[in-house]
């Protein structure tokens, strides 16, 4: 499967334009043989068969970005948070500086890294910072304002990081493996199926705009209809150093995730239920959590009435270009959903 998460991680696909990635995503369903149909925020919905009860599997085509907030005289860009605004910028964050980047320019895609005051200038210019704003950092592709602009550059435009996927061992790490590894999921899950063999009606979601509230999950949930839904997510792991190991006792290598409740939502009990019951059946190695901050689309699911659980792969340095997740839980995760959808909800 590597090769399919590597082509859908390395894609540009920032919240609020996913368009790169919808087509993408719906181009390898039609071809997997379902009917595929686009909604009229951008949601990719496959058809995929079978007879029982209605059940969806969603993930989102949404990554993080940043914004334009505006351009430095010098040719500096500026930028504003793209999933939410705080005026501090945490510390845990610096690791962003020095990162190469995507300028979504209306004229093509420019690269850029994010720069800060370094070195010999700060210990002689600055005094040393107790806080992170969004004004000690900056986007520098080494174009003026004027050929930024030229280049269709404004407040607004989306800057999303720059990193190959490769592959460490079984490890896989780059860029938006949230939640593009679940897309590759859902894909591998698709060519596997014959829909003779499936005990529910199943449809494949591939929302947008899930980091920014759940806009894609919403608006499906409002105008469809279905007797459960699975979201399919990253998850946390504190198998690193420095952390706990009993604030998510789970790590890379284990076994999927089933989650039980996250900072939004309490999973539906019989569901998740169901969705433990399966994997003992099919001896697949499954792990539990709990978590904090942290959502899904799932949330938004349930707030519609429509019952939802939560299955994710572990992963290492999430919301970062360096996500980390083990190939092993990736496989395990397509089979688990495959004895599902062939044994039914009940």
């Amino acid at each position: 499967m590597f090769d399919l998460i590597k082509t859908l991680t390395e894609l540009s696909g920032p919240v609020g334009q996913e368009g790169v990635m919808l087509d993408v995503i719906e181009g390898l369903w039609r071809d997997a043989g379902a009917v595929t149909e686009r909604t009229a925020v951008g949601n990719v919905l496959a058809r995929v068969g079978g007879s029982g009860p209605r059940l969806l599997l969603a993930a989102h085509a949404d990554e993080l970005t940043y914004l334009v907030r505006a351009i430095h005289p010098g040719g500096f860009l500026l930028l504003a948070n793209g999933q939410g605004w705080q005026y501090n910028h945490s510390f845990r964050n610096a690791f962003t500086i020095g990162q190469r980047v995507r300028v979504l320019a209306r004229s093509g895609e420019i690269p850029g890294v994010i720069a800060s005051v370094t070195g010999h200038l700060a210990s002689i210019a600055l005094p040393e910072p107790n806080a992170q704003t969004w004004n000690d950092f900056w986007v520098d592709t080494g174009l003026s304002a004027a050929e930024l602009v030229a280049r269709g550059v404004t407040p607004g435009t989306r800057i999303i990081w720059e990193a190959t996927t490769t592959q460490f061992g079984q490890k896989v790490i780059g860029k938006a493996l949230d939640d593009r590894v679940p897309l590759a999921i859902l894909t591998e899950l698709l060519r596997r199926l014959d829909p003779a063999d499936l005990r529910c009606t199943l449809t494949l979601a591939c929302t947008v705009q899930e980091e920014v509230g759940l806009i894609g999950a919403y608006a499906l949930a409002a105008h469809e209809r279905f007797d459960a839904a699975i979201a399919i997510e990253v998850g946390l792991t504190s198998d690193i150093p420095g952390v706990d190991p009993l604030a998510v006792p789970v790590r890379l290598g284990g076994g999927p995730m089933l989650v039980h409740k996250d900072s939004l939502v309490h999973y539906d009990y019989a569901l998740t239920q169901r969705l433990e019951q399966v994997a003992k059946q099919a001896d697949i190695a499954i792990q539990h959590a709990v978590f904090g901050s942290f959502g899904s689309d799932g949330a938004a699911f349930m707030k519609a009435d429509i019952p939802s659980a939560l299955v994710a792969f572990p992963t290492r340095y999430t919301h970062t270009p360096f996500e980390m997740g083990h190939l092993n839980d990736i496989v395990a995760t397509v089979d688990w959903l495959e004895a599902l959808v062939k044994v039914g909800l009940q």
